[in-house]
């Protein structure tokens, strides 16, 4: 049955073909295929021996591991025990640092260049504004547990792909909407908001190695006193 064969097939999804992972998958499939030629003959319909069958055989991982090989299988994500609260709020200063220090360097080119009207600074303000509210959240989280502890994913790579997607997204409309308006030139500000989220998560790669932001995987247990 092809239903058999799928199922077999799958469960060694991943798993380099080997003669001998073949010859296992065949004795399974063989197996299989008798039993539910038992179970129609017994009166069970077709669906139903196939179902009791599967069921029967149990969770084949742990079969299909002893036929892995070194890189069938993706390594699993690394991670870090963190004091969480203490991270975000460096985390957070950085970036808001960072985005801060870029925002006066656009600034100053464009009031060289005579590119901002005064229009602009009302968005500047609002940036300015978020970034504040934003550090003060992380300085509260961290007021009220600075010894919160957790353990993260250390897959930077990727947040740093997806983050470059809204970040383009956002200056590109922005850079769109100011040519179009013609009016005012306020693409710096929005610019450099969208740019502090990619920066954030550099900053948490960054400051995730540090020795001061690691957390004990235990607890530490005092030696009694007066032995």
């Amino acid at each position: 049955m092809e239903a058999i064969k799928y199922y077999v097939k799958g469960a060694f999804q991943g798993v380099t073909e080997t003669p001998q992972v073949l010859e296992q998958q065949e004795e399974l499939i063989a197996d299989l295929t008798a039993k539910v030629a038992d179970l129609v003959t017994e009166g069970r319909s077709q669906d139903e021996a196939l179902g009791m069958a599967i069921a029967s055989m149990g969770d084949l991982s742990a079969l299909v591991a002893e036929f892995e090989a070194p890189g069938d299988r993706p390594s699993a994500i690394p991670t870090a025990t963190v004091y969480s609260s203490s991270l975000d709020l460096h985390v957070v200063a950085l970036s808001v640092g960072v985005g801060a220090l870029l925002m006066l360097l656009c600034t100053v080119l464009g009031a060289l260049t005579g590119a901002i009207q005064p229009g602009a600074g009302l968005v500047m303000l609002a940036t300015l504004v978020a970034a504040a509210w934003w550090l003060r959240g992380a300085y509260l989280r961290f007021a009220a547990d600075p010894d919160a502890v957790e353990t993260r994913e250390l897959a930077f790579k990727q947040r740093k792909l997806w983050s470059l997607m809204p970040w383009a997204g956002v200056s590109f409309g922005a850079m769109v909407l100011n040519i179009a308006s013609g009016t005012d030139f306020w693409f710096w500000p929005i610019w450099v908001a969208a740019t502090v989220y990619p920066i954030s998560i550099v900053a948490e790669e960054f400051l995730s190695g540090r020795a001061e932001f690691a957390a004990p995987t235990e607890p530490t247990v005092s030696a009694p006193s007066g032995a």
